[in-house]
């Protein structure tokens, strides 16, 4: 990939006539970006898109985003002259998610400018420990029990952050993952229906048991790392990965925060969840008034599906 540097803004100064706008390929090997400098000298990176995105990030004090419409429609982020090094430092960042990772340009533009804004907020930890031990869980399964099976579309089934019954959604199969640190496998059961498998589908009940001491060797941030490094070449499952982990909280400063927790992994057990299974049953209706219940359940005598079990069913999502 062609960087942009502070040479090739020159050489479009210099080239560039009066009340002219000038323009150069962002990459050679790119031909739907342009870096530019406009009749007015403001610097632009032009990205062609097929669809204007229904929002754009909001402006920073130095950087602008804009979709240009005509024949074809385009993102133009764009700075003053004396903020060339911010916009070609966003710049270059947008360019490697676009042409490396294969991301989508709207949304590159978008998580980059995001990040930007993130790192320079004063920091503010999102993720309290009861958070941290479930989206480790969580992000523990996709990588190491659904990936195996279904690749990267597990992301687009990852429906834990849009606070739906289950944590992993599919046609066939549902997925709850329960996490604790306790040193037996209970695990709080939160809402009523969490245990109920949907009409025509299979549940299956995934517990986690962690151990959370400062002697752990592995943070979320590790978690976060393995699962991105098997994404890098489906920047579409990449960029719904990084949305659904906003939603949640995380951000890229939490590695940097000491808030981060350390766990070291204990065992996984994975079950059906059948009539045998402790839960309270599909007909159960409280009581008049009655609008939430919490229970505890205990999986330590039941018998656990081995893992080409749970490959069989996991091929049914």
């Amino acid at each position: 990939m062609s960087e942009i540097t502070r040479q090739r803004w020159s050489r479009l100064r210099e080239e560039r006539t009066p009340h002219e706008t000038i323009y150069e390929l962002a990459d050679e090997d790119f031909e739907a970006g342009f870096i530019s400098v406009s009749e007015d000298g403001r610097l632009h990176l032009l990205l062609a898109i097929d669809v204007a995105p229904k929002s754009l990030p909001p402006d920073l004090q130095s950087i602008q985003v804009r979709v240009l419409e005509g024949e074809q429609t385009w993102i133009d982020i764009s700075a003053r002259s004396h903020h060339e090094e911010l916009l070609t430092l966003v710049a270059n960042k947008v360019l490697y998610a676009i042409c490396t990772e294969g991301r989508d340009p709207a949304l590159s533009v978008e998580r980059t400018i995001d990040d930007m804004r993130a790192a320079l907020r004063t920091l503010v930890p999102d993720l309290g420990a009861s958070e941290q031990i479930g989206l480790f869980g969580e992000l523990w399964v996709l990588s190491n029990v659904l990936f195996p099976t279904i690749g990267a579309r597990a992301c687009h089934l990852w429906s834990g952050p849009e606070s739906e019954r289950h944590d992993f959604v599919g046609q066939g199969v549902h997925v709850e993952v329960k996490t604790t640190t306790k040193s037996e496998p209970r695990h709080e059961i939160s809402r009523l229906d969490q245990l109920r498998a949907p009409a025509g589908k299979r549940l299956l009940f995934i517990s986690v048991m962690l151990e959370k001491s400062l002697g752990g060797n592995e943070t979320l941030a590790d978690r976060v790392d393995e699962i991105r490094e098997k994404l890098e070449i489906d920047g579409r499952a990449l960029d719904v990965f990084d949305s659904r982990l906003s939603q949640l909280g995380w951000h890229e400063g939490l590695r940097q925060s000491g808030a981060l927790l350390r766990f070291t992994f204990r065992d996984v057990h994975v079950f059906e969840v059948v009539e045998s299974f402790p839960r309270l049953p599909d007909d159960y209706i409280p009581p008049s008034g009655v609008i939430g219940i919490k229970y505890n359940i205990h999986v330590g005598n039941l018998p656990s599906l081995d893992v080409m079990e749970v490959q069989q069913i996991l091929e049914l999502v």
